[in-house]
C-alpha cells in the first residue's frame, strides 16, 4: 500500500497540484523539491529493505547519459555564462525527477496500478480542465488561462496523462465495445480542440489512423472511420470558431515561414547563442536566478525565442550533445520493444513525441511531470520484458490475438 501511496502523492508534487487557487503558493514553490526529496528517500530506503532481485533495466544507460550531461552542463553554465553551480543545480532541478525510474524498479510497483493512475490522473485532469472551462474568466488555477484562437487556453499541468490515456480508452472502445469509453473519447478529443495546439490534435489523429492500420481489435476498418467521421461531426460544429482560428494561424505562419519565431528560435540557439565548439558538447545549462536567467529572459522578450518552444534543440542548447544521445538512445528501444497491443499506447507516446520533437516543448528535460509520465512507461516496458503476466487485464488481450494468428 505504501508504495502506491509514494508514487501518487509524487505525481501530485510533480503536478504542482494543478496550481489551484486554494493550495498555500509555499507548497507550490516547493512541490518539486519535496517530490524529488521523496524520490530519493524511497529510493534509498527500498534499496536496502527491498529482498527480490531488481529486474533488468533497459534504459539505465540513456538516463544515465542524461543524468551525465545535466553535470557536465554546470560546468558549461559555469564557464560560457557565469553563473554558479548553485544556481545552475536549482534550474534543472526536473531533471532530477529521473530518479523515478530507478525507484519504481526497487519499490517494484503493480504495472495495473500505474496503469489506473495514469487513467485517473488523465479523468482528474479532465475534470479541472472543463471546470476552468466553464467558471472562465473566473478562475481555480493560477496556470497560464486566457482567450486566443476563439477559445479559452487552459495550459494545465497534467494534460500527459489525457494524452496517454485517449490511447488506452481508444484500445479498449474496440477491444470491449462500451459506450462509456466512446464517451471519454469524445470528450478528450473535445478538450484537444479546445486547448487550441495544433501540434497535439495532428498527433493525435495520425497515431489514431495507425492504430486503425496496424491493430488487430479492429474487426472492420469501414466501422473504424464511421466512427470517426460520427466523433468529428458534432466536434466540428461545437467548436467551429476555434477550428477556424487555428486555421487561420497556420495560413498565417505558412505566408510568412521565414518569420516564423520557432525557426528563428532554432537558428538562434544553435548557433549564435553558442559560445564555441566545447558548447555543443557540455551545453550552456539551465538558467538560474542568475545574470544568464536575465539575458535568455531578455532574448525572449525582445525576439519572442524561448528554448521551451524548440523541444530538443532547446534542450540540447542546455545540455549539450550528450543528453541528444540519451534521449535518443530512450526512443529507439522504446520503439523497438516487443509490446502486446493493450501496452501499445506506451509507443504511441513516444511516437507522438517524436512528431513534436522540435515543435513544442522538451518531453524530456523541460517538464517535471513529462518526465515523470516517460519514466513510468519506460519501467512498464521493462516490467513487461520481464514478466508478460504483470498486467491482468492485458491477459484476455493477448490470448485473443494469438487465437487470432493461428486461426
Amino acid at each position: 500500500m505504501i508504495r502506491k501511496v509514494v508514487l501518487i502523492m509524487i505525481i501530485l508534487f510533480s503536478l504542482k497540484f494543478y496550481s489551484l487557487i486554494f493550495i498555500p503558493e509555499v507548497v507550490i514553490k516547493v512541490s518539486d523539491w519535496i517530490g524529488i526529496a521523496m524520490i530519493a528517500a524511497f529510493t534509498i530506503l527500498f534499496m536496502f529493505y527491498n529482498r527480490e532481485p531488481l529486474m533488468k533495466q533497459h534504459f539505465s544507460l540513456p538516463i544515465f547519459m542524461i543524468l551525465f550531461s545535466v553535470v557536465l552542463s554546470m560546468f558549461g553554465a559555469y564557464v560560457f555564462q557565469d553563473q554558479s553551480f548553485m544556481a545552475t543545480a536549482y534550474g534543472q532541478r526536473v531533471i532530477y525527477f529521473y530518479f523515478i525510474y530507478f525507484m519504481l524498479h526497487y519499490l517494484r510497483v503493480p504495472g495495473d496500478f500505474i496503469v489506473r493512475t495514469i487513467l485517473t490522473f488523465a479523468l482528474v485532469y479532465m475534470g479541472l480542465f472543463l471546470l476552468q472551462y466553464v467558471l472562465y474568466p473566473r478562475l481555480i488555477t493560477t496556470s497560464k488561462v486566457f482567450m486566443d484562437r476563439g477559445t479559452v487556453r487552459i495550459f494545465l499541468s497534467g494534460a500527459g496523462y489525457l494524452v496517454i490515456s485517449y490511447f488506452i480508452w481508444l484500445f479498449l472502445v474496440f477491444k470491449n465495445f462500451k459506450l462509456k469509453y466512446v464517451i471519454l473519447l469524445l470528450l478528450t478529443l473535445g478538450i484537444f480542440v479546445i486547448l487550441g495546439t495544433r501540434q497535439i490534435i495532428a498527433s493525435v489523429l495520425l497515431l489514431t489512423i495507425l492504430f486503425m492500420l496496424q491493430s488487430r481489435v479492429v474487426k472492420s476498418k469501414f466501422f473504424f472511420f464511421f466512427m470517426i467521421g460520427l466523433a468529428i461531426i458534432p466536434i466540428y460544429f461545437l467548436f467551429q470558431d476555434v477550428i477556424f482560428a487555428m486555421f487561420d494561424v497556420t495560413r498565417n505562419q505558412a505566408r510568412n515561414l521565414e518569420g516564423n519565431a520557432r525557426i528563428e528560435a532554432a537558428r538562434y540557439f544553435m548557433t549564435e547563442f553558442m559560445s564555441g565548439k566545447w558548447a555543443y558538447i557540455t551545453g550552456n545549462g539551465a538558467t538560474g536566478r542568475s545574470q544568464y536567467g536575465l539575458r535568455i529572459a531578455r532574448i525572449a522578450e525582445q525576439y519572442g525565442y524561448y528554448q521551451s518552444d524548440i523541444g530538443l534543440i532547446g534542450e540540447f542548447s542546455k545540455y549539450g550533445i550528450i543528453y541528444v544521445g540519451g534521449v535518443i538512445l530512450i526512443l529507439i528501444r522504446a520503439l523497438r520493444a516487443k509490446l502486446p497491443e493493450g501496452l501499445m499506447f506506451i509507443k504511441y507516446n513516444f511516437m507522438g513525441i517524436i512528431l513534436t520533437l522540435v515543435t513544442a516543448a522538451g518531453a524530456f528535460g523541460t517538464s517535471g511531470t513529462n518526465i515523470l509520465i516517460n519514466s513510468m512507461l519506460l519501467y512498464l516496458i521493462d516490467l513487461y520484458l520481464h514478466d508478460e503476466h504483470a498486467f491482468g487485464f492485458l491477459l484476455t488481450a493477448k490470448k485473443e490475438s494469438e487465437a487470432e494468428a493461428t486461426s
